[in-house]
């Protein structure tokens, strides 16, 4: 689904560029959307933070949600800047049908490079951090090259910073401990430098991300608006990765500012929906690509009744459905009943024992590597 068949609820006027600063304000038109929802907090209540709706903004963003290495299921949404990201995480848990009952972490990148052409579209190809100085000539000058890379060659891939429920990770917290760094020490002094902040999910904002002007965004002005990425991890161990990136429209515009601040996303395109989540098999599924999204996703206020609790999503053997959680489909039950394994898998999970999350079934329509881009140059996104 897309455009042509579920306009945006709410138009928005275009910005001109990056780096030149927003037109006035034009008086609001019939067209433009309605006042923000009163649910709105005037202070965090960070237990809460993920359960309420987001500040008003005046500003929004188109961005792409890619599901890595499932050719064709993505997602296209204007967001407005004040999206913390935990409520990018529950806006994920949404438009992918997913449960919230895994962990997952986020991580914004810099100098990100998509791939070209039609080859796994969406997906970021490399990436580059800023804190990292750019790696001298070995020819010119093969001992400044030798420093560099006894420095820093392990660290030019670190993101900007990393985004969890409890601002953790693995690096800060188990490798490096709560010691001190010792900065007479040359090699404790780059690490203290590039050392990448972890930061907990209602503290950082689109609005930190990416911004109206490059010398405002989160690389300061090192890189583009389209430069900048965000890693999405789902299920850690047995990760569903989603990598975010901006997005331009037919127009070639991808942010725009509102005469009347809002705060609900607007869902412009879904096409396709994952596998099934923790599913034993995969035999009974169609082609994710070919699996049909719920009308509902694109109404403007399902996000809002998804916080509250008021409607669910959940990825099926061939559709990603959104229900009343009052009233789930009666043949749901039913549905699932049938996702049962044969008798030689049966079996066979006896013999190897219980599965664990981290061994999550590789689905038959999983890209397992990158491949040659120039063999698939020509494949149809879709």
């Amino acid at each position: 689904m897309d455009q042509s068949t579920h306009p945006a609820k709410h138009p928005l006027s275009a910005e001109p560029d990056e780096d030149n600063p927003i037109p006035a304000k034009k008086p609001r038109t019939s067209d433009q959307p309605p006042q923000a929802t009163s649910s709105s907090p005037s202070t965090w209540d960070v237990s809460d933070a993920n359960k309420i709706m987001p500040e008003p903004s005046d500003t929004y963003i188109e961005l792409r949600f890619q599901l890595t290495r499932f050719k064709g299921v993505y997602r296209v949404a204007r967001l407005p800047l004040s999206f913390t990201f935990a409520h990018l995480y529950e806006y994920i848990l949404l438009i992918f049908g997913w449960s919230g009952m895994h962990l997952h972490q986020a991580e914004v990148l810099t100098h990100v490079e998509l791939y070209s052409g039609t080859y796994r579209p969406g997906d970021i190809k490399k990436h580059r951090s800023v804190r990292i100085p750019e790696e001298p000539d070995h020819y010119d000058d093969l001992e400044a090259w030798r420093q560099w890379a006894r420095f820093y060659s392990m660290k030019t891939h670190d993101p900007m910073v990393r985004v969890s429920p409890l601002g953790k990770s693995y690096d800060n917290d188990f490798l490096l401990g709560n010691e001190p760094w010792n900065m007479d020490d040359p090699w404790e002094r780059v690490m203290a430098e590039t050392q990448v902040p972890c930061k907990k999910d209602h503290e950082v904002t689109l609005g930190d991300v990416w911004s109206r002007s490059r010398a405002h965004n989160i690389s300061k002005g090192k890189c583009r608006n389209q430069e900048i990425g965000i890693k999405f991890e789902y299920d850690l161990g047995a990760s569903w990765e989603v990598h975010i990136t901006v997005h331009r429209d037919q127009n070639n515009e991808y942010m725009w500012c509102l005469h009347t601040p809002d705060n609900r996303p607007s869902l412009i395109t879904a096409k396709g929906a994952p596998p099934s989540e923790d599913a034993r098999s995969y035999h009974k599924e169609i082609e994710p690509k070919k699996k049909t999204v719920s009308d509902l996703l694109f109404d403007s206020e399902t996000f809002e009744r998804y916080l509250k609790g008021d409607v669910r999503s959940i990825v099926r053997n061939k559709e990603l459905l959104v229900y009343e959680a009052s009233h789930p489909p009666a043949d749901m039950t039913e549905d699932d009943s049938d996702e049962e394994v044969d008798e030689e898998e049966e079996a066979l999970a006896d013999w190897n024992g219980p599965r664990y999350h981290s061994e999550r079934p590789l689905s038959p329509y999983e890209d397992e590597g990158d491949g040659d881009e120039d063999e698939h140059e020509h494949e149809d996104e879709n």
